[in-house]
């Protein structure tokens, strides 16, 4: 196939933005489909048009002025992309990969029916009534003890929509409520000892690679920090690569897919899935030969894939999030700015109290020193450090 020039990416997130920003050295040309004029991709896309990723006739417009349409995010409507497939236009990722990153409930299916190994589950489905929803919860239960995640099939992230449950009776009157609007997901608390992500990114011939396995740390459902390779040894690294990989041939993937796993134990559990560039990867724009942002690029283009590997042995990248007293971190970037080695990446967004404001990299050898660099960088910006990352 003839590589394709014109990408066209709907959602006008930091994701777009940074995708605009690899397209621009390779000579290809960015059309994000944003919602808002002052959303962050809007300064940086060769075009912008204002539009909602829920209407079939925007996403229309958007694909025929494209070769191919990617995604800044999740939230879009299937059955409109189901349409522009059908009417031929290329989609990267395809339908089929959007619906297992749009639903966790689809993802759990699909992923158990490969034998692949993720949480003990309950689905209900949406409409259930009270006392099934009550039976289904005791006996699931049952198996594995009342500590319970609960969350909505679709929507959510950053942590948001999820929800730690201790009590069957709290649980119950929960699910009911979500299960009113969608189908519900209920998972056992795993005993995780850490958290990698695997940014996998794949053709449309199958032929794929993979960035190495990052330790992240969330804190509150967001991701905080990511240590590449933080304290992951060379068999946990190689069997992470291998689940990953596999994942993203299940799903048949065309670009990147960050994939999240529990360490529990000795074993590897499948958390969630994004099939898109993601917040794990980050680190790649300085510390890879290749980012994630090209790659995917490259991959749904067409291109040969670039190399993933690490420049340097130790790696560390923070967000930067905005600071409870509601000051733009642009307003520090002088003293950011002189933090040796700091890469910074502002994203453009109007500043808010925990809201996710750009991010910091620092490249070296030494893995305490280029967190401590990244801390002092994301916090000359005005980011606090959480409690659980003070060190």
């Amino acid at each position: 196939m003839r590589p394709w020039r014109t990408v066209g990416i709907v959602g006008g997130g930091q994701l777009a933005r940074m995708l605009a920003e690899a397209a621009s050295p390779l000579g290809l040309t960015t059309i994000v489909l944003a919602e808002q004029a002052a959303d962050a991709a809007t300064s940086v896309a060769g075009e912008v048009l204002l539009g909602s990723p829920q209407r079939l006739e925007d996403l229309r417009a958007l694909a025929a002025r494209c070769d191919v349409v990617t995604f800044d995010h999740e939230q879009v409507d299937l059955e409109a992309i189901r349409t522009l497939e059908a009417e031929g236009f290329a989609i990267a990722p395809s339908s089929t990969t959007l619906e297992a990153a749009c639903s966790k409930v689809t993802l759990r299916q699909r992923c158990g029916a490969a034998g692949l190994p993720s949480p003990r589950h309950l689905v209900v489905a949406m409409g259930t009534t009270s006392d099934e929803v009550r039976i289904a919860l005791t006996q699931f239960c049952a198996e594995v003890g009342t500590s319970l995640i609960v969350k909505p099939a679709r929507g959510g992230y950053d942590g948001r929509g999820v929800h730690q449950i201790e009590d069957i009776a709290e649980a119950a009157a929960l699910v009911e409520t979500l299960s009113a609007t969608d189908d519900v997901l209920c998972e056992e608390v795993v005993a995780m000892s850490a958290e990698l992500a695997v940014i996998v990114v794949r053709r449309h011939d199958g032929t794929a690679t993979c960035y190495p396995p990052v330790v992240t740390t969330q804190v509150e459902g967001m991701c905080r920090e990511v240590l590449v390779p933080g304290a992951v040894d060379a068999d946990l690294a190689a069997r992470a690569r291998a689940l990953a990989l596999e994942v993203a041939s299940l799903l048949e993937v065309v670009g990147v897919l960050a994939v999240e796993l529990f360490v529990v134990g000795d074993a590897l559990v499948l958390c969630e899935v994004a099939a898109r560039p993601h917040n794990s990867g980050h680190w790649s724009i300085e510390g890879a030969t290749c980012s994630q942002f090209e790659n995917h690029l490259r991959a749904v283009c067409g291109l040969p894939l670039g190399d993933p590997s690490p420049t340097a042995s130790a790696i560390a990248m923070v967000n930067v999030v905005g600071p409870s007293d509601g000051s733009d971190p642009l307003d520090h970037l002088e003293a950011a700015l002189a933090v040796p080695g700091a890469h910074v990446h502002l994203y453009g967004k109007a500043p808010r109290p925990g809201r996710k404001m750009g991010h910091v990299t620092v490249c070296g050898q030494d893995p305490e020193a280029v967190s401590a660099l990244a801390w002092r960088c994301a916090t000359a910006l005005g980011t606090e450090v959480p409690s659980e990352l003070r060190r």
